[in-house]
């Protein structure tokens, strides 16, 4: 026998959904977090589902994000200015960067990447729930120029190994695995991406396999 959906469940999903669609303002309310005011803007996506819960009956799901956080995923809107991370781990806040932009990086260099992000005012924590989010400000231009001049000033250096260049991200969200990044939770992973080139060489992407 097939279980009904709660009423009152689909009634609510389909009011927050039209708020997001219609651009209107509604209250955002999370344990030890103080009450938000907020909307997510034109062009906000949103994604509808049913949970299943054996022996209860299915419970409709609502996941709404704007379309700047979109944009903000491995490879898109590679002009971008903006990037929404869900955590502020300087290595992983690095790996996200490079990977949207196609930064010649490598894992050594988070700590120097996180001391420029702090001193120049570009990065600003967000409110999340069981996260740390982070808007870091910047473009791929920007990011080259800061990775050209610290190399001239010998504060962060090329590695002399060659072969890929493998991260190890601490992470609740995401995992990293061999073949790209995967939604799973789990607490630490590896990344292999494209060599560096050397200093001198045409800056080409890292991205992932």
């Amino acid at each position: 026998m097939r279980s009904r959906i709660c009423s009152h469940c689909q009634r609510r999903v389909g009011a927050i959904w039209a708020a997001v669609v219609e651009q209107n303002l509604f209250t955002v309310e999370a344990p030890g977090i103080e009450p938000v005011t907020a909307n997510l803007g034109e062009n906000a996506q949103c994604f509808r589902g049913t949970i299943t819960i054996a022996g209860r009956r299915p419970v409709r799901h609502l996941v709404a994000i704007s379309a700047e956080l979109a944009k903000t995923r491995p490879g898109a809107e590679p002009q971008g200015r903006r990037t929404i991370l869900c955590d502020n781990d300087p290595t992983f806040v690095l790996y996200r960067i490079a990977q949207r932009f196609g930064l010649p990086v490598v894992p050594e260099w988070a700590a120097w990447f996180n001391e420029e992000l702090n001193r120049r005012g570009a990065i600003k924590p967000l409110i999340g729930l069981g996260c740390s989010p982070v808007l870091v400000s910047g473009t791929k231009k920007l990011f080259l120029k800061w990775i050209r001049r610290a190399l001239r000033q010998k504060r962060i250096e090329v590695p002399d190994r060659n072969g890929p260049v493998r991260w190890s991200l601490a992470h609740s969200f995401f995992r990293v695995s061999e073949t790209g990044l995967e939604e799973e939770s789990c607490q630490k992973a590896s990344k292999e991406s494209s060599a560096i080139p050397a200093e001198g060489e045409d800056t080409t992407s890292c991205e992932s396999h």
